[in-house]
């Protein structure tokens, strides 16, 4: 998490807002601009001085569509903070300001290290915004920031892992091509807005599209299709015959991901479903592969985070893990009746390598 901290007694109220456009430029993680009250100016421009002694952003957590809690190192206060809508692209910045910006109430709580925000109006979900404030400490240091936040999803299906593949298959006289992908199954009516799948070898992140599914329905995540792309459309309305690459049908939904990022492992990973406010982990997998009798395992620290999660049995080690076998062509399926009788935490007794999809 970055951010830009300036000191300067001298500054008036247009120089400060001359420098917040300036840091309003720096974009990284979940906090992208921050401006403290007071910076020195020397021949080479902006010196930090004293950000030890600044008030420091230590936590952000959307509550619901109608408030958010931001956690700080030392007691502060804040009037109130601005709720503005981000553009496709936007960065969070003064200039995301606008005249439809939404009034949020700042009360301080618990420890007074904490401010919570509540919005005079809800927060859609699927949309992307900012909070604006200004908090201060009791020996009047401030600090300014925009921190940007997607409306909250309080209808967040449970979804399981049931099919895995993390290899590219050629076509065959009986199939077609195929990308690798991920099958999950919702376990509720709700909407995917807020799951992330994670892929832990290559540190790679899906988030799911604000999608309505019905309980027991099939979602196929397609994380590096190689087909023609114009047949790679994300099914994400009602209409489930958009997409016509690989194995594509009206009988699921097909959703496509950024081709650019690296994706599953081939050879061993760990694979989490999880809702990115609370970062509950709904489900997991690992699994590894053999190679000339050798095995690589990397993933202890990774899958120890499921099971403290309860999404995962154990043990964090290999022994724990689902062998994925040498075959390109066979998938990791989930056991039907691992779904059916409720099994969490997952296993790897609950996982086959099987021709059989559940497609």
């Amino acid at each position: 998490m970055k951010r830009q901290i300036f000191k300067n007694p001298e500054l008036g109220p247009g120089e400060i807002i001359k420098y917040l456009l300036l840091a309003a430029a720096i974009v990284a993680g979940s906090l992208v601009c921050v401006f403290h009250s007071s910076c020195q100016m020397t021949s080479q421009g902006i010196q930090a001085l004293g950000a030890e002694e600044s008030p420091n952003i230590t936590a952000v957590n959307v509550l619901n569509s109608k408030s958010i809690k931001v956690d700080f190192t030392k007691e502060v206060t804040s009037d109130m903070g601005l709720v503005s809508v981000l553009g496709q692209g936007q960065a969070a910045s003064l200039d995301a300001i606008g005249e439809n910006s939404i009034k949020a109430q700042a009360t301080v709580c618990g420890d007074k290290r904490s401010i919570l925000y509540i919005f005079e109006e809800s927060a859609q979900l699927g949309v992307r915004y900012q909070l604006f404030s200004q908090i201060k400490d009791s020996r009047g240091n401030s600090l300014t920031f925009a921190i940007p936040f997607d409306g909250f999803n309080d209808r967040l299906p449970l979804c399981a892992l049931v099919e895995v593949q993390p290899e590219s298959r050629a076509a065959t006289k009986s199939s077609p091509a195929e990308s690798p992908y991920v099958i999950i199954q919702a376990l509720e009516d709700g909407n995917l807005f807020g799951i992330d799948l994670y892929c832990a070898q290559n540190k790679s992140t899906f988030p799911l599209p604000p999608v309505e599914v019905k309980a027991g329905q099939k979602i196929a995540l397609r994380l590096k299709p190689t087909a023609d792309q114009s047949a790679c459309i994300s099914e994400t309305g009602t209409d489930l015959a958009l997409a016509k690459s690989g194995r594509a049908s009206p009988a699921w939904r097909d959703l496509y991901f950024d081709i650019g990022q690296k994706g599953m492992s081939t050879s061993n990973d760990a694979i989490f479903l999880r809702d990115k406010n609370t970062k509950k982990i709904m489900d997991a997998l690992t699994y590894f592969t053999v190679k000339n009798g050798k095995t690589s395992w990397n993933l202890s620290t990774e899958i120890q985070k499921a099971i403290d999660k309860k999404a995962w049995a154990g043990p964090a080690s290999v022994e724990g893990a689902v062998q994925k076998g040498s075959s390109k062509v066979k998938p990791l399926v989930r056991k039907s009746n691992a779904l059916e009788q409720g099994g969490r935490p997952a296993a790897k007794e609950d996982w086959e390598v099987s021709e059989k999809s559940v497609y």
